[in-house]
């Protein structure tokens, strides 16, 4: 027989043992790997979304079930659209120094605190009541603004309360009331307010947080004013020693000290005894630089008696370590200038100029710092006085200036908002003798 008969024979055999359902060695092996496994969650699976058996079965160039898949895209849309909200309404802050977006600005009116929108003229009340409150002054991020209520009956006392920009979640953080409070101002991070007052007579530095845990006195051993956080991190504190405890007088020396407290440097020295008075010192934005006001009752180059009557100050620019003094460019027949408040991008100085001895023909520009170009003046009428560095402010984009003027006598005049383009001078829409706050905003 030949072994190709055989194996015909076999066939059958052979097939039907193979039919048969077996289970394999390795099975057991092969559910136990398997059951330790994570599987994938269902919806994952595009089979869910999509009805894969139909499209599989149908030819290739058929048409594809839209409806399923439009549904599947408008669920994404709406995703997208829910995610960009959130993301759009979460305002980005500022950062603490340097050009900013212009917010509101924020006045007082009648005892009242109050926000404005320079570009519409729109305002509106967010701190009322009988209280009196005065000058606001805003936060660097402008997410708060501070300000100063007096207490009932005395007009030189007052707390500083500090609240969100429509007026809520209102913090006193001065728990009694300080007497003849002359500044106050935000550290860059906003948790601090660096504040000026008097201290049973003598002009003293406290420093008090913002969220109302407490406030304490910066012990520097001597009566001080003018007092300012160093951009742009608030590391130290710039302060002048006051002439005779007065703070409104000429003052003297010019010093640094920790915000965390330590010892005073002192950056330019008092020279008092020799006729030289300084006053209203304000940092250039990113802290490197130092302007102030320097007068003499002599003449400040020869040291011989003034010939002329009246004012003399004129704006020296220092570096932050007291070296490098010069005197800022003023035009042929200014008699003075005293300075007032750098603009954003520390390219320019606000200044007071005068062309008498006094306040008759003064009138505000903004000086160059770098170069010799004595700036643009603004046709201010009637001539004003030079006052603290709190009294003109920047726009936060550098686009304008606002300004709470003093008549050649003294007295407060209502805010005026300057060009620095064109050199105009224009009244806002809304009315007040506060000092001026600018709100920053983020990009």
């Amino acid at each position: 027989m030949m072994p190709n008969d055989r194996f015909d024979r076999r066939l059958p055999e052979i097939l039907d043992e193979i039919a048969q359902p077996r289970t394999p060695d390795y099975f057991d092996d092969l559910l136990g790997l398997t059951a330790r496994t994570h599987q994938r969650p269902a919806w994952t699976l595009l089979e869910g979304w999509l009805p894969m058996v139909d499209i599989a079965r149908r030819p290739a160039f058929a048409q594809l079930p839209w409806r399923p898949i439009a549904v599947l895209t408008l669920i994404l849309l709406l995703i997208a659209a829910s995610l960009a909200l959130v993301i759009g309404s979460q305002h980005r802050l500022p950062a603490p120094f340097g050009l900013a977006r212009d917010g509101l600005v924020a006045y007082a009116s009648a005892g009242d605190i109050y926000t404005a929108d320079a570009s519409t003229g729109t305002s509106k009340a967010i701190v009322t009541g009988p209280e009196n409150d005065v000058n606001p002054r805003w936060s660097r991020d402008g997410t708060h603004v501070a300000f100063q209520r007096m207490a009932a009956g005395n007009s030189s006392a007052g707390a500083v309360y500090v609240a969100r920009p429509d007026g809520s979640g209102l913090i006193r953080v001065t728990p009694d009331p300080l007497v003849s409070i002359t500044s106050y101002d935000f550290s860059p991070d906003g948790a601090r307010l660096l504040i000026s007052a008097d201290l049973n007579g003598v002009p003293s530095l406290f420093i008090a947080a913002t969220d109302g845990g407490g406030i304490h006195q910066l012990d520097i051993g001597m009566p001080a004013t003018d007092a300012a956080w160093r951009p742009p991190n608030g590391s130290d504190i710039l302060f002048m020693d006051s002439d005779n405890g007065d703070q409104s007088g000429g003052s003297g020396a010019i010093h640094l000290v920790s915000s965390q407290g330590g010892a005073v440097r002192t950056i330019v020295v008092d020279e008092r005894s020799v006729g030289i008075y300084r006053g209203q010192p304000v940092w250039s934005p990113d802290g490197s630089l130092i302007a102030f006001g320097e007068w003499c009752d002599k003449d400040c180059s020869t040291g011989q008696p003034i010939t002329q009557d009246g004012n003399t100050v004129q704006v020296h620019v220092i570096k932050a370590d007291g070296t490098g003094d010069r005197i800022l460019s003023s035009p042929a027949g200014a008699q003075w200038q005293a300075p007032e408040s750098w603009s954003n991008d520390g390219t320019k100085v606000l200044v007071i100029r005068g062309y008498t001895g006094g306040a008759e023909q003064a009138r505000p520009a903004a000086v160059p710092v770098a170069g010799s170009a004595s700036g643009i003046e603004f046709p201010y009428p009637g001539g004003m006085d030079s006052t603290q560095t709190a009294a003109w402010e920047w726009a936060p984009d550098d686009s304008s200036i606002l300004g709470t003027p003093t008549s050649v006598s003294g007295a407060v005049l209502d805010q005026v908002l300057l060009d620095p383009v064109k050199g105009t001078v224009r009244t806002p829409v809304w009315t007040s003798v506060s000092e001026p706050s600018w709100q920053r905003i983020g990009p």
